[in-house]
This record gives C-alpha cells, structure tokens and sequence, in this order.
C-alpha cells in the first residue's frame, strides 16, 4: 500500500500541539515513508515561521515526492473543475490524482469534510486515514 501524506498530517506530526499530533506520530512511525507532492510541502511550510522541519522530513526519506503536476494537470485540471463548489484546493487535486495512479494507497488526512465527498475515478471513495474525531 502506498502511504500519502496531506498537509494535516505534516503539519500535527511538527507541531506539538496540534490535536492530532498523537495520531501523526504514530502514522510516521507505522507508515514512513510517506508520498507527497511539492504543493502539500508548499502548504505545510506556511504553517511554520521556516520550511526547516518541513524540509527535513524531506531529506531524512520520511516524505518522498514523486509527483509531476506539469505532467498530471489535465487530469488535476478537470478535479478542480468538477469540485468548483467546494472549492477543491491544489494541493487535494493533486493528492486525489496521485490516488488515481496507484491502485493501492490511501491518504492520511484531518481534512475529512472534503475527502468524504472527493472521489477518484470518477465514483469510488478515496481511501483515507483519519485522526479520531474528526
């Protein structure tokens, strides 16, 4: 199964007292490596006054980034477009389309109010892991 990490999970692992710190911790520790994409790092790194921690993650192998959105945005494109209402943010397009390219995965996430309604192909619910309680 391949791990993906949103933004939520990144920034409750680095932040103590995030409420969901507990559960990103223990995802990292059962789960890393994660995969990503440069808008999810982008996005974490604004919640902290230095992209340090963020990066760090990067270069010590517990984030990976094996995403082209050059390559993927038709297909990103028409996600942000068929979730206009919401609206559907970069960094979830591009996180829902990576769920598209490997059949086996599932995406780590507080934000549950948009992935229970986000689908990927189209029809089928995009597999997701989140903190209690949210």
């Amino acid at each position: 199964m391949k791990p993906i990490a949103d933004t939520g999970l990144i920034v409750a692992l680095l932040a103590a007292d995030d409420p969901a710190h507990v559960w990103a911790a223990d995802a990292f520790r059962r789960h890393s490596p994660f995969h990503t994409c440069d808008t999810v790092l982008a996005e974490a790194c604004s919640f902290f006054s230095s992209p340090k921690p963020v990066l760090t993650l990067v270069a010590r192998g517990d984030l990976i980034l094996d995403f082209n959105l050059a390559e993927e945005l038709p297909p990103v494109l028409a996600l942000v477009t068929k979730y206009a209402d919401r609206p559907m943010d970069l960094a979830d397009a591009c996180l829902v389309r990576m769920t598209e390219l490997a059949a086996c995965c599932k995406v780590w996430t507080v934000d549950r109010s948009d992935f229970a309604v986000y689908r990927r192909h189209g029809r089928q619910p995009v597999p997701c892991e989140f903190p209690m309680g949210t």
